[in-house]
């Protein structure tokens, strides 16, 4: 048996600046200030006697070639492998998956790619194996995202992410006290959504909408330059200046009742934004009090959240 421990991923500040259409013809990178979290996705492994392939997940295929696999994820990790024995393959996740809004698509993928890189010893570093889901997601798959979920999974901690026209990410893990960590909640909107169909229409708009990406990067420095200071409500400032561009990137980001949901909280909170493409999902609240943004959800999945400072990582192996 293998098990990949995978940390799920908020983003605070210049979301949408990691699409390759804004990167690849701005003239300048894309930045995004991320930050992996203590929640998680696991990826369990079990050799079988037997050439034929299990997967559990939310539901049960039993296959006798990779082909036949509809897991689109493992389908693909299974053929780059060139995997030609038998597994059994679960994907778990520490909250409902589905729409979240972080990074959980990503964080299973980065965390196949590290358990069966690890059971036929590839030798893959953090960097590999983000570069790996990129290929798999964005070139194979054909999904419409950006590349800033599987550096941030992969990697953990609290980082700036920039995104090179060359396809280069830069990973710069910056220094975070305590203070500023305890003032997070995450609150589950508890609507679900494609996210598919959201960045599909971002991703259309963003040569006519380039000035805006363009100031979403420049938010990015300001909240580089509040965080370095310790200006942690100009830093909130910059999160909701942020997020308001980002809701005229496309149509659904913010809706009528994601509105009434983020209005129950307006006098406690310092900053918000939508997590990953919107339209439902999770929201991020920075507040002071965390208590009382959690006592105005009682009727919503609530948490905390601790950084993850250590990424994708192998905890159980006992394969060797």
């Amino acid at each position: 048996m293998l098990v990949c421990q995978t940390p799920l991923r908020v983003s605070f500040i210049g979301g949408g600046t990691d699409l390759p259409e804004y990167y690849k013809n701005a003239g300048k990178p894309g930045k995004v200030i991320s930050a992996a979290i203590d929640k998680y996705t696991y990826v369990v492994v079990n050799k079988l006697y037997r050439k034929q392939w299990v997967c559990n997940y939310s539901k049960k295929e039993i296959c006798n070639s990779i082909d036949e696999i509809q897991h689109e994820y493992i389908r693909e990790v299974l053929k780059h492998f060139k995997i030609d024995f038998g597994l059994e393959i679960t994907t778990l996740a520490d909250i409902p998956s589905e729409g979240s809004g972080l990074a959980s698509s990503s964080s299973i993928l980065v965390g196949l790619i590290h358990a069966i890189g690890t059971l036929v010893k590839a030798d893959l570093n953090h960097n590999d194996i983000a570069h790996l889901a990129c290929r798999i997601e964005i070139e194979i798959l054909k999904k419409p995202i950006g590349k800033q979920d599987q550096f941030a999974v992969s990697y953990g901690g609290f980082n700036t992410l920039s995104f090179r026209k060359s396809g280069k990410v830069v990973v710069n893990e910056l220094e975070i006290d305590e203070n500023f960590e305890d003032m997070f909640v995450l609150v589950n909107t508890g609507i679900h959504r494609q996210s598919s169909d959201i960045l599909t229409d971002q991703r259309k708009n963003t040569q006519r909408k380039v000035q805006k990406y363009d100031r979403m990067a420049e938010y990015v420095e300001e909240g580089l330059k509040q965080l370095k200071k310790k200006e942690y409500f100009d830093f909130g400032l910059t999160m909701l200046n942020s997020m308001r561009i980002k809701q005229e990137l496309a149509k659904g980001i913010i809706n009528d009742k994601i509105n009434l949901l983020i209005n129950r909280s307006l006098q406690d909170i310092i900053g918000y934004k939508i997590c990953g493409a919107g339209g439902g999902g999770y929201l991020l609240f920075m507040t002071e009090n965390p208590q009382s943004i959690q006592s105005k959800y009682e009727d919503l999945d609530t948490f905390r959240i601790k950084f993850d400072n250590q990424g994708s990582r192998i905890i159980l192996n006992n394969e060797k």
